[in-house]
């Protein structure tokens, strides 16, 4: 359970002194624009909860998607880990 909130909290808020302290999120669809700011321990909180498999095989935190990164032709940077979230569900 303690590795799961370290975990998004790398994910989201980073460490050391660039560590976010805010999310900002800003979504403009042709001439309407929505944002919202908030407390980056709030975002944490949304995103995070169960952990399980996706049926495609994806590791998922809550609503955070992990799986490895692939497609690169081979190269290394196909072994990383890419998480995958959607900004917009902080809008509603």
């Amino acid at each position: 359970m303690q590795n799961k909130i370290l975990i998004l909290n790398d994910i989201l808020k980073g460490r050391g002194q660039f560590a976010s302290e805010w999310f900002l999120v800003i979504l403009k669809l042709e001439n309407k624009i929505e944002w919202v700011l908030k407390p980056i321990n709030e975002v944490i909180n949304f995103y995070g909860g169960e952990v399980m498999f996706s049926p495609q095989g994806s590791l998922k935190i809550g609503k955070v998607t992990m799986q490895r990164k692939g497609g690169d032709d081979g190269r290394e940077s196909a072994k990383m880990l890419q998480f995958k979230i959607d900004p917009t569900l902080l809008l509603k």
